[in-house]
């Protein structure tokens, strides 16, 4: 059987690409511009080979008399910001994505976010404290939750690189 290639890339402008993932993304917390099906698909992949030891990424908080700043993300792209407060001991989550860029930013409290690759038994825990805020992001094909472990409550920022659509969710219900 003859199936023809989705996309003609020479291995210099993969190389490129991968290059400057390595460069914005590893080292800048900037998320490229995922617009191109083409270039989504290569940085969802390249996500799935961070590192465990990569997160979670400290934030910079910059403090003065009227409180604290915390820059969440850069992007070369569009997205949706929000974020959730969590009571003590809720979890929420346990589900996965097949083409979405997602980033669990905590801010205030204590949590525990899980992460597991489909198809594997393996759990990677996360602690995160608002105290030192910080991220973890969640590679696509990997089920997720997060919970607050603290007895405060729990403000975790979300971004993610598409705005949901109900009709195209692309979320996907799993157990951690």
């Amino acid at each position: 059987m003859d199936i023809p290639p989705n996309h003609h890339k020479k291995v210099s402008e993969i190389l490129e690409l991968l290059k400057s993932y390595k460069s914005d993304y590893m080292e800048n917390g900037v998320f490229p511009n995922l617009e191109d099906a083409f270039g989504k698909a290569l940085f969802n992949t390249f996500r799935c080979y961070v590192p465990e030891s990569h997160y979670p990424v400290k934030y910079t908080k910059h403090t003065d008399p009227r409180g604290s700043f915390v820059e969440i993300a850069r992007t070369q792209t569009s997205g949706q910001f929000s974020f959730s407060t969590t009571v003590s001991g809720i979890t929420r989550g346990n589900h996965y994505h097949t083409r979405k860029a997602e980033r669990f930013a905590v801010i205030s409290g204590k949590a525990l976010i899980q992460l597991r690759k489909i198809g594997t038994e393996e759990v990677i825990n996360y602690y995160l404290d608002g105290t030192e805020p910080a991220y973890v992001d969640m590679p696509i094909w990997y089920t997720h939750n997060i919970k607050n472990i603290g007895e405060d409550e729990l403000i975790t920022l979300f971004w993610i690189n598409e705005p949901y659509d109900p009709e195209d969710a692309d979320t996907y219900f799993e157990d951690v």
